[in-house]
């Protein structure tokens, strides 16, 4: 099995506020079909806790999340 996930579409979010950067995100996601990966760059710290909250209530699986000096990036799979 390879260690690397493909991703379909990246969404950069950074500079912006929540709610707006889980609002792109959900629609993203929305327009993307299905077993897609889509990877979500943000700077906002309140997306450590939106990102992962609209993914349980919206049925994708989070596959990573990581916080790189600030930046947050998410891998997540419709």
């Amino acid at each position: 099995m390879s260690t690397e996930t493909k991703v379909n579409e990246r969404l950069d979010v950074k500079g912006l506020v929540c709610p707006r950067p889980m609002v792109m995100t959900m629609s993203k996601l929305k327009a993307m079909g299905p077993g897609e990966v889509l990877e979500v760059i943000a700077n906002d710290s309140s997306v450590k806790h939106s990102i992962p909250s609209l993914c349980e209530r919206g049925g994708y699986n989070l596959l990573s999340q990581r916080d790189e000096g600030g930046e947050f990036f998410f891998l997540i799979q419709k």
